[in-house]
């Protein structure tokens, strides 16, 4: 529990907003300031026929708008960025600010309020010793304008002497600021929501993450467990065959008593040998077809009650692949609530259709059940819920767990006709090996799902 607090204390760091995310809303910011401030000086020199040194206001604005080009280039070429780097570009545009208003009537001028901006953003943005920093700094430089400044000309009336001069362009300034301020801040909130979606999912998955290893730790017990009670079943299943040849019926029952076990000591197999070699690849090598084949395979001697029908969609793509034996268990789990669903239902039908194109697999699970509310479909794969009276409610939630180790998800939909849709998305790339270790052909087709169970019976098993 320690390591997972310190794992999400990271994270919150980590979802921090980022300095380099600042700098490139500053640079926009600073843009629409650098047209703003270039058409307010030229607009109240010439419009307003009021005397400024034009010139030299507007080579600072000119400075401003080459250090902007500046930031510019420097975000395309290095991605990383630091909190003082910020701090510093707020102070370049106070400073700019301030040599602006010192030539244009210091703290008389209606746009000294502009301070407020680069302190508002400090205190989104940065740590509170850099937003205190900026704050003193434009205290500071507030208090150098109540001293040193060039007076302008005494303000002027304007509409029939309603308004002044300095009134109408405190208003400008206040619809500036309230501008500048609502874009920055929106777009700072809007950020640190996702982020905090991030933060939840990340306790989520860490809460689902403890769970699973305890799961882990139980199955692992129980694999030690199971083998003697496993062993002895087998030794009385053969002396009850060796007994009772003559026992035509009750030969087929320890036939298939005898596959259950057979299953049931491969699954303990495979769960020993993934604990001790961190990934499953028992399996060896195969293509994606013979894979899913053997999989199913498997599955239909679990569950040799339920029909179904397996269909390759093409064109096909046809990979060599690990064969993980974590990815064919948490198909395998999918399969196996299909079939539950199905038979509680009154019926005994799992279709299975799976596609490869692009590097990618999508392996879809349709059962004839009654379906699920959308609640349970929500929840479904993300925490411990059951629908099924004896169900333990971990099955797809382990699924889900094992796919996201490869990059892929389970999905589940409502099917056309009832039941559920289970889609499986998986990228390949982290399975693929040399296609000279499978061997394609004959093989690829050797996966009749079917042939495990009664041939009387109405199995469909594979179309190629």
């Amino acid at each position: 529990m320690q390591v997972n607090r310190l794992v999400i204390a990271r994270m919150q760091d980590t979802l921090r907003f980022k300095p380099q995310q600042v700098l490139r809303i500053l640079m926009w910011l600073r843009l629409y300031a650098v047209l703003g401030q270039g058409i307010t000086v030229l607009g109240v020199h010439y419009l307003m026929d009021m005397a400024l040194p034009v010139t030299a206001m507007l080579a600072c604005v000119g400075l401003l708008a080459l250090f902007n080009l500046g930031v510019f280039l420097r975000l395309h070429l290095i991605k990383e960025a630091s909190h003082l780097e910020v701090f510093l570009h707020l102070m370049v545009d106070s400073l700019v600010l301030t040599a602006l208003l010192f030539l244009s009537g210091g703290p008389t001028n209606p746009f000294v309020s502009l301070y407020l901006v680069p302190i508002a953003l400090a205190a989104v943005a940065l740590p509170s010793a850099y937003a205190w920093s900026v704050g003193i700094a434009s205290v500071i430089l507030y208090g150098f304008l109540l001293v040193w400044f060039l007076p302008m000309d005494d303000p002027q009336e304007v509409m029939a002497g309603d308004i002044n001069l300095h009134l109408f362009g405190t208003w400008i300034n206040f619809i500036l600021s309230v501008i500048l301020i609502t874009v920055f801040v929106s777009l700072m909130a809007a950020t640190l929501r996702r982020q905090d979606m991030k933060l939840a999912e990340a306790r989520e998955n860490t809460l689902r993450n403890e769970q699973i290893v305890a799961i882990g730790t139980l199955a692992a017990g129980a694999a030690h467990q199971l083998g003697t009670p496993l062993s002895s079943m087998s030794m009385v299943v053969g002396e009850l065959r060796d007994n009772r040849q003559e026992d035509d019926e009750l030969q087929e029952d320890l036939d298939i008593l005898d596959s259950q076990i057979q299953v049931c000591k491969q699954t303990l197999s495979e769960l020993m040998e993934a604990a001790g070699n961190g990934r499953a690849q028992s399996g060896g090598q195969a293509t994606l077809r013979q894979f899913i084949g053997r999989i199913v395979n498997t599955w239909s001697l679990m569950r040799p009650e339920v029909r179904h029908r397996l269909r390759f969609q093409e064109p096909f793509e046809n990979p060599c692949l690990f064969a993980e034996q974590t990815l064919m268990h948490a198909i395998v789990n999918l399969l196996n609530n299909a079939a539950d669903a199905s038979v509680e239902n009154g019926k005994d039908r799992v279709d299975i259709d799976v596609t490869c194109r692009n590097g990618e697999m999508t392996l879809t699970i349709v059962d004839e059940g009654r379906g699920l509310d959308p609640e349970a479909m929500e929840r479904a794969g993300r925490v411990i819920h059951t629908t099924k009276p004896d169900g333990m409610g971990i099955g797809l939630v382990l699924s889900n767990a094992t796919l996201g180790r490869f990059g892929g998800s389970v999905t589940l939909m409502p099917a056309q006709k009832g039941g559920v849709v289970s889609c499986i998305w998986l990228p390949l790339d982290d399975l693929r090996v040399g296609d000279k270790l499978c061997s394609h052909g004959a093989g690829d087709e050797d996966v009749d799902a079917g042939s495990a169970v009664d041939p009387s019976r109405d199995k469909q098993g594979v179309a190629t």
